[in-house]
């Protein structure tokens, strides 16, 4: 009996071990992380804060007439859209993270369902094609447009995907470059209440 004492604490440790271990090398793996991280958020228990707003610039004269072009060949600008939050996401189909950003914009405006919050998607693909097939094959029915001209400030330099954030007066409330999950509760409340006052 004294002999098995040491062997079983000896198998507990290896077990120990291998399951940090095992943990570590899956942590290492970005898609398997990023997976961990949404669920963990999901659930409501993690959620985040909500966004720090910004008390950004007013849209330019430039920026409400810059000409964007719908997938159905429109021309829509910013200024279509006075009076409404704008969420404005630039990016591309050939972009991991505006793969996994576009997802949670969609679950953000399926759950809103407000008409005065509009979503924009702004697509910086070469080839436009690609864009729509990403959208139509990833049940994509947030607006998508292609610029018909050059960003104009204080939109133009962003990287993608970036996220605006444009209140009712026309200010820039809101800025993010990188990934982000907009499904989240506190983002939601955010928008909601900057959509209400």
């Amino acid at each position: 009996m004294s002999e098995s004492t040491p062997t079983s604490r000896k198998r507990k440790r290896y077990l120990i071990f291998g399951g940090v271990l095992m943990f570590i090398v899956l942590l290492g793996i970005p898609q398997l992380r990023i997976a961990i991280h949404e669920v963990a958020i999901a659930t409501g228990i993690f959620d985040s804060a909500p966004p720090e707003e910004l008390n950004g610039p007013m849209i330019s004269a430039d920026a409400l007439n810059f000409p964007m072009q719908t997938t159905e060949g429109d021309i829509i600008r910013l200024q279509d859209f006075s009076g409404n939050v704008v969420m404005m996401t630039y990016w591309a189909s050939w972009c991991s993270t505006c793969r996994k950003t576009n997802p949670t914009i969609q679950t953000l405006k399926d759950e809103l369902n407000r008409s005065d919050i509009s979503f924009l998607l702004l697509s910086m693909d070469n080839v436009e094609e690609n864009a729509v097939s990403y959208l139509d094959e990833n049940r994509i029915s947030l607006q998508n447009v292609f610029p018909r001209a050059s960003l104009p400030s204080p939109l133009s330099g962003a990287s993608i995907p970036t996220t605006y954030v444009i209140d009712k007066q026309g200010r820039v409330i809101y800025r993010n470059t990188g990934y982000a999950n907009y499904s989240r509760t506190a983002f939601r409340d955010w928008i909601t209440e900057v959509a209400d006052r």
